[in-house]
């Protein structure tokens, strides 16, 4: 099989299992395979939002599956070089990686803390030296642990995207990374790491300075949710400044500064994000994780595309199987039913499913 066979078998099997980028962007991964030539992969574990840890756990949970996922790519795509990068904070968490980078050929990259390096052309530049504006850097394929862990179950064991990494963080009793179906709410996320440490707090989605505050109760884990960091009310990040409040508005100014600041492209260490947004209280050196076994599934899922309306394939009233293709994106992408229930509507931002009560014997997700 010629390497354009391999790489649009690949693609089309990406395509089909609704493979997307996992690290928040939650692009086509196909379309971007296909957009090649490409000469280098970066592995990205390299995350950089405070608190959120969900890159640390695929790692730690699935590493083999995360670098057979680029060996398809190397193969696919003639690459010359595969990195795995991570930054230090994670990289002691993880001893077994150096040998199991070896083991796939991979070489393994520990990056200093800094902020943000989870952006790709920021990513480019720290580990390769290579100028943001430069042409390059379109040589350079980067890619999320997550997304090549779920390309590695899409080809290897014909697994489509039914379930999502996300951290829990910040004023909760137990801060916590989760493999979770897609579709669970925030609620159900909560209730796994101990809930809330107060009655009232505010919500970040993908974190505080990256993310945006949601409401609680409309929070459901797509295949762009990295996670969730809870602050109280009273934290100067959950409360918009008053006018005359002239502490909070010089606090304010700063931190416009620093997000405009790497925006452009600065990096700063991570103790100053974590410092300056007030977020240092929260931050453990090794978060739990937890995989949902069967009779921890929540009891109805809102399964959605990131905000994007797709075309639903199935009807209120229809039965589903985890795994059933449910809906289709306007780039072909499919989205899959992530657990066994009955549909309860069926609309072109979401579909609702109210799981079995017989669960599938393999809803447990695999290693």
């Amino acid at each position: 099989m010629s390497t354009d066979t391999k790489l649009q078998a690949i693609a089309n099997c990406a395509r089909a299992a609704g493979v997307v980028g996992a690290g928040g962007g939650g692009f086509s991964l196909a379309d971007k395979l296909l957009a090649r030539p490409y000469r280098t992969l970066i592995i990205n574990a390299a995350q950089s939002e405070p608190l959120i840890c969900k890159d640390w756990a695929v790692l730690a949970n699935y590493g083999d599956c995360v670098l057979s996922g680029a060996e398809l790519l190397r193969e696919a795509l003639g690459l010359t070089k595969v990195f795995l990068a991570t930054r230090d904070e994670f990289a002691v968490a993880l001893p077994d990686l150096p040998a199991l980078a070896r083991q796939h050929h991979v070489a393994l990259a520990r990056l200093p803390d800094l902020y943000p390096l989870g952006y790709e052309e920021i990513l480019k530049r720290e580990l390769l030296a290579i100028p943001m504006d430069s042409a390059a850097a379109g040589e350079v394929l980067v890619i999320n642990a997550e997304t090549l862990r779920n390309l590695s179950w899409a080809v290897l064991r014909q697994r489509p995207l039914t379930t999502k990494l996300v951290t829990l963080a910040g004023a909760v009793a137990r801060p916590i990374s989760l493999e979770v179906p897609l579709g669970t709410s925030f609620a159900d996320c909560l209730a796994h790491a101990g809930g809330a440490t107060g009655a009232h707090y505010a919500l970040f989605r993908n974190g505080v300075l990256a993310g945006r505050a949601v409401d609680p109760a409309q929070s459901w884990v797509d295949a762009t949710t990295l996670g969730y960091v809870l602050l109280p009310l009273g934290h100067s990040a959950a409360q918009s400044p008053a006018a005359s409040d002239a502490t909070a508005q010089r606090l304010a100014q700063r931190r416009a500064a620093f997000l405009a600041s790497t925006l452009a492209g600065r990096t700063q260490a991570m103790s100053a994000a974590y410092a300056l947004f007030d977020l240092t209280p929260y931050r453990r050196a090794r978060p739990l994780f937890h995989r949902l076994c069967a009779d921890e599934l929540p009891a109805q899922l809102r399964i959605a595309s990131g905000g994007e309306c797709f075309q639903p394939c199935v009807a209120a009233g229809d039965s589903v199987r985890r795994g059933q293709a449910i809906g289709t994106r306007a780039n072909g992408v499919m989205l899959h039913a992530s657990v066994k229930g009955l549909v309860e509507s069926a609309e072109t931002q979401a579909i609702l499913i109210n799981r079995s009560a017989a669960a599938d014997a393999d809803e447990e997700a695999p290693r």
